[in-house]
């Protein structure tokens, strides 16, 4: 779009320059003597404005930190015990003592949350600071949770900036960064696809809002920034469709203001509680599946 508008530019500018050049041959202005002035016109240099991919990375990269999880194992219904897994994701700080957004599916599942959480921050090649984590909160419904780690063992958190995703605009440079299949900070750059996307959470239950993007995201990427050109977050980095399990341009985030709304419920204790089911065993009431 951007490449039809300056090509339409030019062709205006070439037949502006064709009609003055016949007036200025009617006027005597080529070619011959006048008493007029020397005109004076715009230099017509294009600008940009925005930060590159490169100044974003520069700038956010120390703000984005990579989460690793493990959960606990379980018993069924016939006394066999499960293995916990573990899950690796990516965060971003949002406060200076110690608050960090991710999705809700990297610090839970089905309603289970991890029984440990590593966050590791950006060092000079391998040697990244790892610290403990706190899972604080989770929804589901959002997939959206808030980490806490000790901000005394992080000397130095530096929040990244949050943004306004009721403004984002289709076409508009974003970025990712994140630990895409264990590749510990990369960034991956394109365009806002679409907005207003609904997406499915964890819990079944819509997202509105969601955030389309053509940036490559693959599983280790989720709960990591989406960042405009201004660097600022618009969204959390979430889900893929895809047929083949990687990236295939399509993208989504959950918008920033849906995750700022839920960071302030999780910090206040006010998060709604997730609806009561019959326990299809007879054991009372359980959460709903997820």
């Amino acid at each position: 779009m951007k490449t039809r508008r300056f090509l339409a530019m030019m062709a205006a500018g070439f037949l502006g320059a064709a009609v003055l050049l016949v007036v200025a041959n009617v006027l005597g202005l080529i070619g011959g003597q006048s008493n007029a002035g020397a005109v004076k016109g715009a230099y017509a240099a294009f600008k940009t404005t925005g930060l590159t991919p490169q100044q974003i990375y520069q700038q956010h990269a120390g703000s984005v930190v990579e989460i690793q999880t493990t959960f606990p194992g379980t018993t069924d219904i016939f006394g066999q015990s499960t293995g916990g897994g573990q899950a690796l994701g990516t965060g971003f700080v949002v406060s200076k003592d110690g608050y960090i957004l991710t999705n809700a599916h990297v610090v839970s599942e089905s309603g289970q949350a991890v029984s440990t959480v590593t966050v590791i921050f950006k060092g000079s090649g391998s040697q990244g600071t790892q610290v403990q984590g706190t899972v604080v909160g989770a929804d589901e419904s959002t997939d959206v949770a808030l980490i806490k780690v000790d901000p005394s063992r992080t000397p130095g958190l530096v929040p990244i900036t949050l943004g306004d995703s009721s403004k984002v605009t289709v076409g508009e440079q974003v970025v990712a960064i994140g630990n895409p299949l264990g590749l510990d900070f990369s960034l991956s750059s394109g365009v806002v696809s679409a907005t207003n996307r609904d997406l499915q959470s964890p819990s079944g239950v819509t997202i509105s809002g969601g955030i389309q993007t053509d940036a490559a995201i693959n599983p280790g990427n989720s709960g990591g920034p989406l960042i405009d050109a201004n660097g600022q977050v618009i969204g959390i980095n979430e889900q893929i469709d895809s047929q083949s399990g990687g990236n295939e341009g399509i993208g989504f985030a959950v918008p920033i203001n849906t995750a700022v709304k839920v960071m302030e419920q999780i910090k206040a204790g006010t998060l709604p509680q997730p609806a009561q089911t019959a326990d299809p065993y007879g054991g009372g009431s359980a959460t709903s599946p997820y």
